[in-house]
């Protein structure tokens, strides 16, 4: 199995690179999420990966920390996830908010992911709520993980904090912002409520 690949990056899309590693060049199908991480094309680059091999073929598939290869391993334990559509779903939210919108139980907002059907969303939270919310807890404290306290923030406040991300507003400035909200308005207020209220702490 093909677990890493260090070498020179020698061609990038938003989907897909090649990196050249030994004079072989490795193609590797990657996320939205890997694709902003990426440095320019010529420099070095390393990747965790993921081989995928099928009866007629072998794929390739890359990330740019631990965590987002975890995540993409556990989606594919979803009935009816494959590595392709798992590849779309990092592409459409980072991997901590996903881990929160799983462990939350927060079939709305993953229903906003282009591709995610409702059957899906609720296949992901049945099997992977318990995984999800052990992962942010493992990985809440560790340094460059990706992954931030926001795992204790559910309803309203993880709602507030996604939509912060949405301006790009980003972690842990979103989160901290949202408890101090939360303390000034109340645990009763609602996302609409604590979102104009958390700016005011940016």
């Amino acid at each position: 199995m093909i677990e890493r690949i260090r070498g020179i990056l020698i061609e990038k899309t938003p989907t897909f690179v090649v990196v050249e590693c030994g004079g072989v060049g490795y193609g590797i199908n990657i996320s939205a999420y890997t694709a902003g991480k990426l440095p320019e094309t010529g420099t070095e680059v390393t990747l965790y990966t993921n081989l995928v091999v099928r009866e007629d073929s072998m794929t390739l598939f890359g990330f740019a920390d631990t965590t987002e290869k975890s995540i993409f391993l556990m989606l594919l334990d979803v009935n009816g996830v494959g590595p392709k559509m798992a590849q779309r779903i990092l592409s459409g939210v980072t991997p901590a908010d996903l881990l929160n919108m799983i462990a939350s139980d927060n079939k709305a907002a993953l229903g906003k992911i282009k591709g995610l059907g409702k059957k899906t969303c609720e296949q992901m939270t049945l099997t992977l709520k318990e995984k999800a919310g052990t992962m942010l807890q493992g990985l809440g404290n560790v340094e460059g993980s990706g992954i931030t306290s926001i795992g204790a923030l559910t309803g309203a406040k993880l709602e507030a904090v996604l939509a912060l991300h949405t301006l790009g507003v980003k972690d842990p400035a979103a989160e901290k912002a949202v408890v101090k909200a939360a303390e000034t308005l109340g645990d009763s207020a609602d996302a609409a409520t604590l979102i104009p209220e958390a700016l005011k702490y940016l």
